[in-house]
């Protein structure tokens, strides 16, 4: 869910981690570590390239 929220919002060119703040109802901090967890799980492209 936080996903499919995340890369809906970035498509839509609107702050991700907001939406995906909107649709949890968790806070700020909570809502980065769903992100991460989903990135985690392969369900979101990953933050940086690796070298």
């Amino acid at each position: 869910m936080a996903a499919e929220a995340y890369s809906a919002a970035r498509e839509q060119g609107q702050d991700p981690v907001l939406a995906v703040m909107r649709i949890t109802g968790h806070s700020r901090r909570k809502s980065l570590r769903l992100i991460a967890s989903a990135r985690d799980a392969g369900l979101l492209s990953p933050r940086h390239a690796r070298r």
